[in-house]
């Protein structure tokens, strides 16, 4: 069906039959071209560009349901999160080999720049069927950076690692077992201190461009998630220092 999708936080999307429009940036040219890129190594569930046409971008359209806030109960289940991890890893695998030259990112590029990061890989960007992995959308953040970047931040929105558990989640008390089976499945020789280190940068950065744009695109309800961002993040340090007592 035609018309504007649920979601879109940062950026309204319009479905088109088989595409989806949305607005374009100077970054866009790169994500087309990394997108293309990704179709060459073989990961056939990322959107494939058709354009850009008035200042938006056409995309196909991955047919599957985007889970919405609050997530629903099967978000939780662990085969979701072992699924979500196996294809982070495929995407990161297949990012290697893009080319750098000229590309423009709409976020900043973090060291190491191991893999192109997706800057937002997380439920909320999965799309599914009858519960089964379909697709990822939303590549319009990615941008180089340590793979790392995007384990952490899948873990805060999957394990969760959240100040308040959401409904039906799984809670803190299960927070480490979770991350394991997250690192594991990924392929990561990564600690869970070193996803607690990088999921407090990861958030304390996320709340910082909330803010921003908040005021670039007079979305006032932005800072309402940074202030979210802030406190999961200071969670995160108190839960880290107590669990290093």
């Amino acid at each position: 069906m035609d018309g504007l999708l649920p979601g879109g936080n940062m950026n309204a999307v319009e479905r088109s039959g088989d595409t989806v429009l949305r607005t374009a940036g100077p970054w866009t040219p790169t994500v087309h071209r990394y997108l293309d890129h990704l179709a060459l190594a073989g990961i056939d569930w990322a959107p494939r560009p058709v354009g850009i046409e008035a200042g938006r971008e056409r995309l196909t359209f991955v047919d599957g349901d985007v889970p919405l806030y609050p997530l629903p109960a099967w978000v939780w289940a662990d085969s979701v999160l072992v699924e979500a991890a196996r294809r982070l890893r495929a995407l990161h695998d297949a990012s290697v080999g893009f080319a750098l030259d000229g590309a423009v990112w709409q976020s900043p590029a973090k060291i190491p720049a191991e893999v192109i990061c997706h800057n937002d890989f997380a439920p909320h960007n999965l799309a599914f069927a009858d519960a089964v992995f379909v697709g990822a959308i939303d590549f319009d953040q990615c941008s180089p950076g340590p793979r790392l970047w995007d384990i952490a931040y899948l873990a805060t929105r999957i394990a969760p690692l959240t100040e308040a558990t959401p409904d039906g989640a799984p809670s803190m008390d299960d927070a480490r077992r979770r991350v394991d089976l997250l690192l594991t499945s990924y392929g990561s020789d990564a600690s869970w201190n070193d996803v607690l280190r990088v999921a407090i940068i990861r958030l304390v950065d996320l709340a910082e461009l909330s803010v921003r744009k908040s005021v670039e695109l007079g979305k006032p309800h932005l800072r309402d998630d940074a202030a979210a961002y802030e406190r999961d993040a200071e969670f995160l340090r108190g839960f880290r220092d107590a669990d290093a007592l």
